[in-house]
Parts: structure tokens; C-alpha cells; sequence
């Protein structure tokens, strides 16, 4: 009888460690959400729908994207850093929390300690575009004419602390001159200025400035990007016209609350590069003025976000830019 009832509890324990292996192989077995810090119709929400769409078809299961905005994107993060880590709720994170680490002294979350990273999804790039009457025609001539004139140039952007500011700060600050920023509220009214001559020159989203270069309503001067690309063959890169290791490009990728089984996230980027590569999705992408980032697993997404904030930094100590300006 003692023999009978050890083979059960045997047997039960087997069944038991079987149907936990089956769970584990099953995943996901229900929706996987990814949330995301910006409103509904922007190019983060509308690739992460892009991706949710495709990704869901490798999954076998449905993927929702849920819009969290406010805060910079904190309201969304928080939300996903204090979710169970079981693989089913995920964050679109990005230069927006490289930001907020450096300006914010008091955050509900760390973005290097509190995600396991699955990998950088897309990124964005930005050309450094100028009116036709400023006068430049290179990023040499634009350099020359703020070291003579200091302060006298002005740039606009899409808002304190947008990439667009950050990237002329940095391009100020890199080259030791000094600029004017004008913010506005968004790029679009930014843009709008810049076409007029208001403003004479702009860090712009490829997507946004990219028609009226072609017009030749607006020069572009360089692309903020470590190679040229494909819309603007003839246009250099920053490197290219002298200066070194700039790249501020818009970038954002998935990152899942910190304990997330190892198994799941490795799932996970490898089903975000499959999808990827997949003509259908580039060129989906591609429309939006968005580059699909093959290959950068979760090292790459934890070193760009190191490396952002730690330029950041530098920047924000040595101008005293604040996220109000």
C-alpha cells in the first residue's frame, strides 16, 4: 500500500513538472500588450501597431498596443515596470527615457535597472535642413557664421527637450557655438516657421522634411545618422562633414519589467527580427520615415541607452538646459 501511494505522489509530481514545461512551451497562451507613452497617430504608436499587427501573426497570438500618455513617457513606463514580469506586458521605450534620467531627479523607475531590454525596435532619423535664403549652403558655412555671430543664429524645434532641441544642443555644444532656441508645440508649427524663414534652420524628422527638400524649399545640410540614407544619397552625414560620433536619431524598442523568464524574452526578439526583415513591414516603415533596426538585441538596446544618457549628460551640465525651456 506504502508502495502504491509513493508511486502516486510520484506520478502526480511528474504530471505536475510535465503540465508546468507544457505552460512554459505554450507561451503566450493569451494577448500580449505594448504600451505606449505617446498618443494614438504618432510614428511611435504607428509602428508599434505595425509591429504588434505582424508580430502577432509569428506569435499565433494577438498583440494590443495601449496608449499611456503623459510625463514623457513615464506614465507608460511606470505602468509596465510595475506589471507581473510574465511576459505579456511590455513597454516601447526610447530616447524619451534616456531624457528623463538625465533632467528628472525623482522617477517611478529606472529604465537601465527596472526592463529587461528584448531589443531596439526602429529608429528614426533626422536631417539638419536649412531655409534657402540663410545663406548655407554646408554645415561648414552654418559653423563659420555662428562662431562669428554667437547667439545671432536661431534654431527651431519641436519643444523643450525634443530630440529636435537635444540635437542642437548637442550640435552647439560639440562645436563650441552658441544658438538660439525657439520652441514650439510639436513639429509641425516648427516646420511652418523654418518653410517661412523665421527660423532658419531646423533638426527635422526625415518623414516631416523630407517633401520639402525635394521642392527645394528647404537645403539639407546633413543627415544625424552614422551612414547616409537611401532618400538623400547626396546628402552627408554629420561624421561626414567633420563632426565625429553624432547621432541623434529618434530610436525606441521593447523592454519587458525586470524577472521576465529568460525563455520569453528570448521569444520575443527573435519573432521582432523576423518581423522586421519582412518586406511588407520595412515598407510599412519606410513610409513613416522609420528604418527597422536588424540585429540589436538587448545588449545593443542597454549600450545606446548608456550611451545617451551619458551624452546627455554632458550636455545638460555644460549648457544648464533645463526641460522647461
Amino acid at each position: 500500500m506504502r508502495r502504491l501511494t509513493a508511486f502516486g505522489w510520484a506520478c502526480a509530481a511528474l504530471l505536475s513538472i510535465s503540465g508546468q514545461a507544457s505552460a512554459q512551451s505554450e507561451y503566450p497562451s493569451h494577448p500580449i500588450r505594448i504600451v505606449v507613452g505617446f498618443a494614438a497617430g504618432g510614428a511611435t504608436d504607428v509602428a508599434a501597431r505595425i509591429l504588434a499587427s505582424k508580430m502577432s501573426e509569428e506569435l499565433g497570438q494577438t498583440m494590443i498596443v495601449e496608449n499611456r500618455p503623459g510625463a514623457s513617457t513615464t506614465i507608460a513606463g511606470e505602468t509596465v515596470a510595475k506589471s507581473d514580469p510574465d511576459g505579456y506586458t511590455l513597454f516601447m521605450a526610447g530616447n524619451a527615457n534616456a531624457v528623463n534620467a538625465v533632467a528628472e531627479s525623482k522617477l517611478p523607475f529606472d529604465v537601465l535597472r527596472d526592463f529587461a531590454p528584448i531589443g531596439i525596435s526602429v529608429t528614426s532619423p533626422s536631417v539638419l535642413v536649412a531655409h534657402p535664403d540663410s545663406g548655407f549652403k554646408t554645415v561648414a558655412d552654418l559653423v563659420a557664421e555662428a562662431k562669428a555671430n554667437p547667439g545671432k543664429i536661431m534654431y527651431a524645434s519641436a519643444g523643450a527637450a525634443a530630440v529636435s532641441h537635444l540635437a542642437g544642443e548637442l550640435f552647439a555644444y560639440e562645436q563650441n557655438v552658441k544658438m538660439t532656441h525657439v520652441p514650439y508645440k510639436g513639429s509641425p508649427p516648427a516646420m511652418t516657421d523654418v518653410l517661412a524663414g523665421r527660423v532658419p534652420i531646423m533638426f527635422a524628422p526625415i518623414s516631416t522634411a523630407l517633401p520639402h527638400i525635394r521642392s527645394g524649399k528647404l537645403i539639407a545640410l546633413a543627415v544625424t545618422y552614422p551612414q547616409r540614407l537611401d532618400d538623400l544619397p547626396n546628402t552627408p552625414t554629420l561624421a561626414e562633414a567633420g563632426i565625429k560620433n553624432f547621432d541623434m536619431s529618434i530610436w525606441f524598442g521593447l523592454v519587458a519589467p525586470k524577472g521576465t523568464p529568460p525563455d520569453r524574452i528570448a521569444k520575443l526578439g527573435a519573432v521582432m527580427q523576423k518581423t522586421l526583415v519582412r518586406d511588407d513591414v520595412r515598407k510599412a516603415l519606410a513610409i513613416q520615415g522609420i528604418v527597422p533596426a536588424i540585429g540589436q538585441g538587448p545588449a545593443a538596446f542597454t549600450r545606446r541607452m548608456e550611451v545617451d544618457i551619458e551624452k546627455l549628460r554632458a550636455v545638460f551640465a555644460a549648457t544648464g538646459m533645463k526641460m522647461s525651456e
